[in-house]
């Protein structure tokens, strides 16, 4: 049964930090190059020097022990000069967020607090397969500076919004800070109402919690508290590292939007058109749609009244337009027999077993270590990237919905890496959870 528990967050302290847009990131893994030159700029305490942006180890490389170390020292200068301050009573966090997506407004509401690690009692759900790279970055990150930086987005079942309710009536009349950034206006309260909380707790204590963002961070929590387990063998089971800071939210929240991740193939020896034409056909039917007339939103209107049948648009490098390709389900079923039903209704299952491994030819390995692919939200920089050459193959997806990431996660299968993104992703430095 999960156990949620209210802490002493460690937030930035207002008397030094006028405008939250400056010092907040989005999570690491999603940070590179000139996005990080950015929040660099953005102010000194940007909290972008704590989770240090994403790791050249994921591409194959190795990140520099200084970098870490340098974390550390900065996260401790900060401590020390009172621009991060802990709180003097455990609370929850009620947080709020207001955005447009595919043309529609949303506000997404939801709360962080401290979720336990119970590794064996199957309470927490994971849906996605992870990456052994990221994981021993974010594990040597925590060990130098004893501190989850980022909340696991995780989601629970609430067909009433119960919990929603119940901290809002109990939360202070004026929020911690409020402000915009992007688009999105976050607004956070602390709840520090014995009763509320402990409704929260109660709730969630007779569901199970579903990982929806922050598998590689909700693993290496898990990895931190083994190796303290290992180290503090006399110690009672109620430590700190015991936890992880997570955000929870309903799935019946009408807040909740889930954008597609678009596939890339780069550096990758495409077959002819003929020759991969020809391999497609057998599983798929082909629709070609018109280039120069559908821009990028047709095509994924077109896409979207695919309905339920597995389908996705491809481009690649030598083709003359876009293709619509729906799934001939029968014509699969050896191959996607060997998945479990809730994977093979998948349209990101049924491209990576029929499309990457069994007509491109692209092995477990290649998609795990990321040797030919990318990932993107931005449908217009997906075709972009192969009409300038730099990419050889985009596919264009839709948007997984809740009740699939649901389902796979109570058969306790794994989704591929990228199934889901939950727009807009969590912010970063919003409250930190110390480990000591």
């Amino acid at each position: 049964m999960p156990q949620i528990e209210a802490f002493k967050g460690t937030c930035y302290n207002s008397a030094i930090i006028d405008d939250m847009a400056k010092v907040i990131a989005p999570p690491y893994d999603v940070i590179t190059g000139p996005a990080k030159a950015r929040l660099l700029s953005n102010s000194p305490y940007n909290i972008i020097r704590l989770i240090l942006g994403k790791a050249a180890q994921e591409m194959g490389g190795v990140r520099a022990q200084s970098e870490f170390e340098e974390a550390a020292a900065t996260f401790a200068q900060w401590l020390a000069a009172e621009v991060l301050v802990r709180d003097s009573q455990p609370a929850l966090y009620d947080l709020e967020e207001e955005f447009e997506a595919v043309g529609k407004r949303y506000c997404r509401r939801g709360f962080i607090g401290l979720l336990k690690l119970e590794e064996e009692k199957n309470a927490v759900r994971p849906h996605e397969k992870t990456m052994q790279a990221p994981k021993q970055d974010r594990l040597e990150l925590t060990r130098h500076c004893r501190a989850n930086f980022s909340q696991i987005f995780t989601l629970y079942e609430d067909e009433d919004n119960a919990v929603e309710k119940a901290l809002q009536i109990t939360r202070p009349a004026a929020p911690m800070f409020t402000f915009s950034e992007d688009g999105i206006t976050r607004r956070l309260w602390r709840i520090t109402d014995p009763q509320a909380i402990a409704a929260a707790q109660a709730h969630l204590q007779n569901r199970e919690i579903f990982i929806a963002d922050g598998h590689h961070r909700y693993e290496t929590a898990l990895l931190y508290q083994q190796e303290m387990r290992r180290k503090t063998p006399a110690s009672p089971g109620n430590q700190p590292w015991d936890y992880v800071m997570s955000y929870f939210s309903s799935m019946s929240s009408p807040g909740l939007a889930i954008l597609p991740t678009h596939r890339l193939l780069s550096n990758f020896p495409t077959p002819s058109a003929d020759e991969l034409k020809r391999g497609l056909e057998q599983y798929f039917t082909l629709e070609k749609c018109d280039d120069d007339g559908e821009p990028v939103a047709a095509l994924l209107q077109k896409l979207e009244k695919s309905g339920d049948n597995s389908s996705f648009i491809m481009l690649a490098e030598n083709f003359n337009e876009p293709l619509l390709l729906t799934l001939k389900r029968t014509a699969a079923a050896e191959i996607l027999g060997q998945l479990p039903q809730s994977l093979a209704a998948l349209d990101v299952s049924v491209l990576q077993q029929l499309v990457f491994g069994h007509i491109l030819g692209i092995s477990s390995a290649d998609m795990e270590q990321q040797r030919y692919t990318r990932y993107t939200q931005d449908a217009a920089n997906a075709i972009a990237a192969v009409r300038s050459g730099e990419a050889q193959i985009a596919i264009l997806l839709k948007a997984t919905k809740i009740e699939q990431v649901r389902d796979v996660a109570q058969q306790g299968e794994k989704m591929p890496q990228k199934s889901t993104f939950f727009f807009p992703k969590l912010a970063t430095g919003l409250v930190l959870n110390r480990l000591d």
